[in-house]
């Protein structure tokens, strides 16, 4: 099929989460500093990738590999979870709660003896030079399935993850080298029994909310912004997407604790979104928008009037002042 200029630059977006997932994947097998845990933080936008690319391949009516009713369920249900922070305070605080209870639950059911005595773990943490940048909170919330003493947990993602694979092979993913990657960072992981022995001084449920929330933030800014040597798309894309639902969760969760926690808005443009949650280019951009040779074709310069570097730096800094803001309360 003979792709339009919009079309071939939305193409051109969808290769390159395909390529960054093929990235993922030699992460696993190659790399030697780092854990898996950081692909769970990734699944929402690995669902970002799988469901937004198999729906455009069907909306242009290619020959891509398409979902069968399971992996469309959940694939959807795994898309949806980059937009927790659309929902309200209350709402999101009760399902994180939800899941750390179970953690908890789980894992005083089976302390060993030792653990009985010294104390046991009920949350992990993933480090990158010294910042927290996931816990296993938030992995076992983004996944559609029961994790903990689920012996088929494991399985089952796998058998849902050869269509994401297969539609990656299908964008050509395997042309390309992996994005190179820097094992030189100091990642590392570590446990904790929250709240009673957990990094935090604001030991409790607001405590642990405000955590989660710089956990997303710095999995964008700090992980995959210094792991990845190449300005690829998705430090831009990552930050975004959990940018622009902060804003306004942001607000409520100040109305709901009496804080006074601050992200500038300027940024937030929901057509913008939509192009980078969708692939849906031809809504916003017209062939004489597109910049061939930019990282994300000129959406930024279209939406703000800003090249990317500059809009990259201003989005940044926003989301760096709220993880300090942040900061000064939790840590």
């Amino acid at each position: 099929m003979e792709f339009n200029k919009v079309q071939l630059s939305a193409w051109e977006l969808i290769q390159a989460d395909a390529r960054f997932l093929y990235t993922l994947v030699d992460m696993q097998q190659n790399a030697k500093n780092i854990s898996s845990n950081y692909i769970m933080m990734c699944q929402p936008y690995i669902g970002i990738f799988t469901d937004g690319a198999e729906q455009w391949c069907k909306k242009m009516r290619l020959s891509a590999p398409m979902f069968n009713n399971t992996e469309k369920g959940y694939y959807t249900s795994l898309r949806l979870s980059h937009k927790f922070f659309e929902k309200t305070y209350a709402e999101y605080k009760k399902m994180l709660l939800e899941k750390f209870w179970e953690s908890e639950n789980y894992f005083y059911k089976i302390r060993s003896f030792h653990e009985k005595v010294l104390g046991y773990y009920n949350v992990g943490t993933d480090l990158c030079n010294g910042e927290f940048c996931g816990n296993t909170i938030l992995g076992a919330l983004h996944t559609p399935i029961p994790i903990l003493g689920n012996e088929n947990a494991g399985n089952i993602i796998r058998d849902m993850s050869i269509i994401a694979g297969e539609l990656a092979a299908y964008f050509g993913c395997t042309e390309f080298l992996p994005y190179r990657y820097s094992d030189n960072l100091n990642i590392k992981y570590k446990d904790y029994h929250f709240y009673k022995n957990c990094p935090l001084k604001l030991k409790n449920d607001l405590g642990f909310v405000l955590f989660s929330i710089l956990c997303n933030i710095n999995y964008a800014i700090e992980f995959v912004e210094k792991y990845f040597v190449e300005e690829i798309l998705q430090k831009f894309k990552f930050a975004y997407l959990q940018y622009y639902y902060l804003c306004d969760f942001i607000t409520d969760l100040n109305i709901c604790n009496a804080t006074n926690f601050y992200l500038d808005a300027t940024l937030k443009n929901r057509d913008f979104r939509n192009c980078l949650a969708h692939y849906g280019l031809g809504q916003f951009l017209k062939e004489c928008d597109i910049m061939d040779n930019d990282v994300l074709k000129g959406l930024t310069n279209k939406a703000f009037n800003l090249d990317y570097i500059t809009a990259k730096k201003l989005l940044y800094g926003f989301l760096h002042d709220l993880a300090e803001q942040i900061k000064k309360v939790i840590c």
